[in-house]
């Protein structure tokens, strides 16, 4: 599931930093450079991406409990 067009981030990427850094957009962001770029998939209603950042951070918190 793709949550960064421009530099091809995955969602199983965003989960792996979820592990490690929470909900810290920021740290995440540095880690996985995810909305580094164009910024689309920060915004919900990006039609770029499969799952939008802020919604794949909330969908790995789910999934991880």
């Amino acid at each position: 599931m793709l949550v960064c067009d421009c530099n091809d981030v995955e969602f199983d990427a965003i989960k792996e930093a979820v592990k490690k850094h929470g909900d810290n957009l920021e740290a995440i962001m540095d880690e996985t450079e995810a909305g580094t770029v164009c910024e689309c998939c920060l915004e919900e209603d990006c039609d770029k991406v499969d799952l939008p950042l802020p919604l794949a951070i909330k969908k790995a918190l789910e999934e991880l409990g």
